[in-house]
Parts: C-alpha cells; structure tokens; sequence
C-alpha cells in the first residue's frame, strides 16, 4: 500500500506546501544610512530661486596680518639702531591687508620667512614702525628695538622676509589715521537635477503578492536608491569651473570668474552639477602650512603626535561649542577604535566615547587636547574603493543643504524639502502601467572651506 508524503513533485509540492517562514517579510541587503545628508535635511534646507546661488564670506584681515618683503632693502644707518629709518622697501599683502595710509602707525617684527626660532632667536630681525606708505606696493619703517642684540640693532631686511602686523601705536597729538578694509568675497554653487524612477505593468502594481506588493516595495527601495545618490553628490559631486577660491589655498590658479555649465547640446541645454565636498577641499583646501586642512596619513603610522598636531589647526575655526562631524568611510571609521591598544596613543591619551545621535545615529566622540570635539560617524556611501580611507571633517556652521524650485515641496517650519515623490507620471495613450519618480533639485552650499577638512588614512 502507497504511503503518502510531501514529495518533490506535484500540485502538493509546487502550489499546497507553505515554505515562507513569514510570507509577507522580506531581507534587504542595502546601505540606508545617509547621515551627512540627513544632518543636513534635519536642519531644513534653504530655498533659492536660481539654480545657481552665490554666497558672501568674510576673513577678518586682523587675524593673521602680515606684508610680504619683495625686495632687498637698506637701513638708512649701520647698525640700525633704534630711531633708524628704512629706504623704501617693496611689499605685497600676505593676506589681504590694503597697503595704504592705514598701515601708518602699524608696529612690525620683522622675520626670516618660514623658519621658527632657534635658541639664538636669530631669525628674529627686529620691530619697528611702519612711517609712510608711499605707493600700494610700498612703504617706509623705523627701527623701535631689537631685544635680542646688545645695541638693539635691527638686521638687513631681504627679499622674502616677512613683517607681521602685531599692533599699531599713535604719535601725541596726530589726527585719526586713515581707515581701511577689505571687502567680501563670493562663492558660489549650483543645485542639481536628481531623478530616480520606478516603472512596472497595470498588473505588476495590482497583484497580491507575497513580501508585499511590488509598487509599495519599489518606492521604499527607490526612496532610499534616491537618498544614496543625493548623498553621493553632496560629498562627491564635481562642478564645472568650481566654487570660487584659491587652488590648494595658496593663491595659485584662483577660481576667481563664475563659470557655466556642461552644454550637452546644440540648443544649449545644460547639465548642471553640485560641488561636492570632497572635491571642493581637493581643489581648495591647504596641505601644508598653519592652515593645513587635507592630511595624507599612513594609518599604520599614524600617532598622537599627529593627532594633536593636525586637530590643533582644525581648532583655529571651530563651530560654535567646539564640535565638528567626522564622515568616514569604513577603514577610517575603524582605526578610531583601533588605535585606543595602539602604542604611540598611550593610556590616558586620547578620550573616545560611544554615544547615539538625535537621528539614531552611532556615534563616535573624540576629545581631543586642541578642546575640540570629532563626532566620528560611519558614511555608507563612503564605504568602498578610495573612499574607505577618508574622513570628511564638516563644520555644520559652514554647509547647508540647498532646494532650488517651489514645486519640490514646503516642509514644517517653511524651509523647503530636498525630495518630492510624483506618481503615474506616464499616462499618454491609455498606457497600462504605472511610472512614479523621485525628484530632487538641490545642491551643497559650502563657505569657509578652511573650516572643513579631509583626512585621509592609507
């Protein structure tokens, strides 16, 4: 007598047995996390009503004045003794300071370029007091003192010596000096066209299917394919002619002229592209120097003494209570918790600790002596290739997300939301089927590039 069984074959096999565990759940293997974006969303986008928006920046001159000596220059007397004048020594501004009438009255010390104090303090020339300005590329001192020598002699000024502005002092009786300043400066950005479509037959989207129906999986899928590509571009995006600024920060090949687009066709139609912020430090960020923000590091050398080098040059423009955001790629992201058991950062070194953002977000705090604080978080979308080794060092006060279009959609609190989602936007010819799309015209707004920073760990 046959004894029946499930068996392999047969309506019981292929239409009667239930293999889903649960037949309306399904497993996704996919990156969600766009945290610099939401970062950015969270705080409300800003609208523009032209694709491509400008922004004004200001570098306080005061900060970090200095002249540049152009050319080899006697003193009027040997030694230079205090009260000695200069001849005219040839000058340009090292940044930004307007060489004019209200420089007169300025105090200087005069230095060898580029070189720190030896215990003879011998790179140390001098301070005196610039006298008149006789041209824009001008001037004339008087030696005040030098400490240093037993006569108070200043040393021959040179070609390439730098006079640092240090403070400025009035004779008795004079008049008010002549005022100066310096303008605002321009940059500038432009929004980009994201579209993510998803497309299936009239009776693809009405079937009842098991792991839920297709048109709803498809837009949840889709939604979080649109959000990794925004993400991309606001960390990778690349702008035809840049964003305004200096060439690796020095002045060399200013993008100093707004350039248009990519003109895809005859007619003049345009593909506009954001700047990213990985390119924009690329081209604009400094490498060496005082106000180097691109670091190039060998992880597996990298020490505290680097460390606490390179947050000391982040803390000169720290956002308000000190914090930035670290977006790291995945090999980036893990040497924070390695080199806590790594040698050169001995115990007691370096404060990290584990905490989760107001957006669910695991987030690494690191403390470092400069009294700035790293918010370390993992980036998906820099997760793989190059981009794994690379930490992109954001000050918050300096980035914002940018909507161009009203037709994108007002959120709470009238700021205006980054993604729209149009439904059955094919209907011509009494098509059968359904075509939805995520669309998105925003952009970056960056400022400040020396606020923000790149590390990279090879």
């Amino acid at each position: 007598m046959a004894v029946d069984s499930l068996g392999v074959t047969g309506v019981l096999f292929n239409d009667r047995r239930r293999f889903y565990l649960d037949e309306n759940t399904f497993s996704e293997l996919y990156m969600s996390e766009t945290p610099f974006l939401s970062g950015l969303m969270n705080v409300g986008s800003e609208a523009t009503d032209d694709p491509d928006y400008k922004m004004f920046e200001y570098r306080a001159t005061w900060a970090n004045p200095y002249l540049t000596v152009d050319s080899t220059a006697a003193w009027g007397a040997t030694p230079a003794v205090p009260g000695t004048d200069s001849g005219v020594i040839t000058v340009s501004s090292g940044n930004g300071i307007p060489i004019s009438g209200g420089l007169v009255g300025a105090l200087v010390d005069i230095w060898v370029d580029s070189t720190n104090p030896t215990s003879a303090y011998t790179q140390y020339k001098g301070t005196a007091v610039i006298t008149t300005v006789p041209s824009a590329t001008t001037l004339t001192l008087k030696v005040i003192s030098n400490p240093n020598v037993t006569n108070q002699a200043a040393a021959a000024i040179v070609n390439g010596d730098k006079l640092w502005l240090r403070t400025s002092a009035a004779v008795e009786g004079a008049e008010s000096g002549e005022a100066f300043s310096n303008d605002l400066q321009v940059v500038w950005n432009s929004t980009q066209i994201v579209r993510t479509p998803l497309e299936m037959t009239g009776t693809l989207a009405s079937a009842n299917l098991r792991g839920e129906k297709e048109r709803q999986r498809q837009r949840i899928n889709k939604g979080r394919e649109h959000m990794m590509k925004l993400e991309r571009a606001i960390f990778n995006g690349v702008r035809t002619g840049g964003i305004g600024g200096e060439h690796y920060g020095t002045g060399a090949g200013s993008d100093s002229n707004f350039v248009s687009h990519q003109t895809l066709t005859a007619g003049g139609t345009q593909l506009r592209t954001t700047m990213g912020v990985i390119p924009a430090l690329i081209r604009y960020g400094r490498r060496t120097g005082d106000q180097q923000n691109v670091f190039f590091n060998t992880a597996s050398s990298y020490s505290f003494n680097d460390f606490v080098d390179q947050t000391d040059k982040l803390a000169q423009y720290a956002p308000g209570g000190g914090e930035f955001v670290a977006y790291c790629g995945s090999e980036a992201y893990s040497l924070w918790s390695k080199i806590t058991s790594d040698l050169s950062f001995a115990s007691g070194q370096i404060q990290i600790e584990n905490t989760t953002s107001e957006l669910g977000l695991h987030v690494k705090k690191v403390f470092a002596p400069s009294g700035i604080v790293l918010n370390i978080v993992r980036a998906p979308a820099l997760n793989y290739g190059q981009l794994k080794t690379h930490m992109v060092v954001v000050n918050p006060e300096n980035a914002k997300l940018v909507s161009y279009r009203s037709n994108i959609g007002e959120a709470p609190g009238g700021s205006y939301s980054a993604v729209t989602y149009n439904t059955n936007i094919k209907t011509d010819n009494g098509y059968d089927g359904v075509k939805d799309e995520y669309v998105s015209d925003v952009g970056v707004g960056l400022t400040m590039m020396e606020s923000h920073a790149l590390m990279v760990f090879s």
